[in-house]
């Protein structure tokens, strides 16, 4: 008798509770506020938190900038010889789920027919659909490059490993191949591409990509599947050929007005990521192989006018750089990058280095997701290494940054014949400041051929050593990398699985590792890097 009094009590306190939160509910409910955040507004937010975390001081700026050598730092070395953060994986890993959320909701919300209607107030429906499914295959694109296979959501797709985004129903989803999540996005950006309509806008407001410019979003959806399609070349040319031509018939970017990037704003709140970086430290500098490869001292290009507009003298300090009063010469001698993965820095002169220019350390920097220049490289490379779109994506590079129009024209003319090494060497120069690109470029070719190596033996210019702090002047030190695992002789090939995966999908997560060929380490390569 006693246990069902009990019962009966719970019963009745549990019923007293539901109702007391249904009519709490009902009160509490803000009708000033609706329960529905308009699409505009999700987007303009899913797209900049998208670029403040991946293009941030630790998920680019201390991994793949310094791994790629266009910076390096100033204080310690040890990202740049390998030893990233384990936060940072986490962060890259967890945030592009968190804001693929947000692109799913514009999806649900334009597609659900009690709220489609609503919906097309902020913009035609099918061009919000497609502008965000283009984001989500931007950011699984660069997701799966890191790490391999991750759990993937796909809104066209029935592929029942496709289980991301749905925590209701698989709160541990598997790990989709990586081959499948290519092929899904290389269809996702087909289909988003034939689905917008031109004449109509993307979003009225809230999209600081393109302002609403749905032909740009088609533009950009076109680029982005020559990217991914040429990301595969080498295991599936079928595949390869076919989208590059159906993107090229469809349409892709064909000037500097079509590139694509996110906007930001002069006040320091909603400020580029890296120029946060800045306001109250110097921890990086251009880094010297890619200064020297622009002063015409690595590869076999003639000095590069784009170093005057993307980096600053060794006199001129940071201070200077962010108030924009930096005075920029036109000698190549005034320029030196910071010794790549030095682990000595503090042997070095206060003024020894160059840093990024105020053309890029500014708040309102645009961060790029894909421009011009790189889709004629892509061309080029389509076209067996075409010497006219090969120096059509230098030219459009050099204009990007400004270079005077003669200089343009000198430099270009002077260019060496057009083959695989002297295109992807410009299109590394070419993507400057968009380093997880340029790191999946080198993984997937090998350049450029510029880069400093692991045990290699680096010179140190004399101009650069402060004598004073060393008993024996330096003349040279050596690259070593890690320690990581294991020992590596070039760069890593992925990012390992964060470590809370082993607690929060720990079987998924231990099945991915086990189809890699080192298992969960930097050196196990990806499907596509056959280099």
């Amino acid at each position: 008798m006693k246990n069902k009094l009990i019962l009966l009590l719970v019963l009745v306190i549990a019923t007293t509770f539901n109702s007391c939160d249904k009519d709490l509910a009902e009160i509490n409910a803000n009708p000033n506020n609706p329960e529905v955040v308009p699409t505009n507004n999700i987007f303009a937010s899913a797209t900049k938190q998208f670029t403040d975390f991946s293009r941030d001081a630790f998920n680019e700026g201390r991994l793949t900038l310094p791994w790629v050598q266009y910076w390096g730092q100033t204080a310690y070395a040890d990202e740049d010889r390998y030893l990233y953060r384990e936060t940072s994986a986490e962060s890259i890993y967890r945030n592009t789920y968190l804001v693929a959320t947000d692109f799913k909701a514009i999806l649900d919300q334009n597609t659900n027919e009690e709220s489609r209607g609503l919906a097309a107030a902020y913009g035609d429906n099918d061009n919000q659909i497609a502008a965000s499914r283009i984001m989500l295959s931007y950011m699984f694109y660069e997701l799966t490059n890191f790490f391999g296979d991750v759990p993937y959501y796909s809104y066209g797709s029935d592929n029942e490993t496709f289980q991301a985004l749905n925590l209701d129903l698989t709160p541990t989803p598997v790990f989709a191949a990586q081959e499948d999540i290519y092929a899904d996005i290389l269809k996702e950006l087909r289909e988003s591409a034939d689905m917008i309509n031109v004449g109509s806008a993307s979003f009225v407001s809230g999209d600081n990509v393109f302002g609403g410019d749905a032909e740009k979003w088609k533009k950009f959806a076109n680029s982005l599947i020559l990217r991914v399609a040429t990301t595969i070349k080498d295991v599936d040319a079928t595949t390869y050929q076919s989208a590059f031509d159906a993107a090229i018939a469809s349409g892709v970017m064909t000037s500097n007005d079509d590139n694509a990037s996110q906007a930001y704003e002069a006040a320091d709140a909603n400020s580029s990521p890296l120029w946060g970086a800045f306001i109250s430290r110097t921890d990086f500098a251009v880094a010297a192989p890619f200064v020297e490869l622009l002063k015409g001292e690595r590869g076999n290009f003639n000095p590069d006018p784009r170093l005057f507009k993307m980096a600053v003298p060794i006199s001129v300090g940071i201070s200077e750089v962010k108030s924009g009063t930096a005075v920029v010469t036109e000698d190549y001698d005034d320029y030196l990058g910071v010794p790549y993965a030095f682990r000595n820095t503090n042997f070095l002169r206060n003024i020894a280095y160059s840093y990024p220019s105020s053309n890029v350390l500014k708040p309102d920097y645009r961060e790029v997701f894909m421009e011009y220049a790189e889709v004629e490289f892509l061309i080029s490379e389509r076209n067996n290494w075409s010497q006219a779109n090969y120096e059509n994506g230098v030219t459009a590079s050099m204009e990007k940054w400004g270079v005077d129009p003669a200089d343009v024209t000198a430099f270009v003319s002077g260019l060496p014949a057009a083959n695989q090494a002297n295109v992807l060497n410009q299109k590394y120069i070419a993507l400057y400041m968009q380093a997880h690109q340029a790191y999946t470029e080198y993984r997937r070719t090998g350049f450029p051929n510029t880069l400093v190596k692991p045990n290699d033996v680096i010179s140190l210019p004399q101009t650069q050593v402060d004598e004073q702090n060393t008993d024996t002047p330096l003349t040279s030190y050596t690259f070593e990398p890690g320690p990581v695992d294991p020992s590596v002789n070039d760069l890593p090939f992925r990012l390992r699985y964060p470590q809370i995966l082993q607690t929060l999908n720990g079987a998924n997560r231990a099945a991915a590792a086990s189809d890699l060929s080192n298992g969960d380490l930097i050196t196990s390569k990806l499907f596509w890097d056959l280099n």
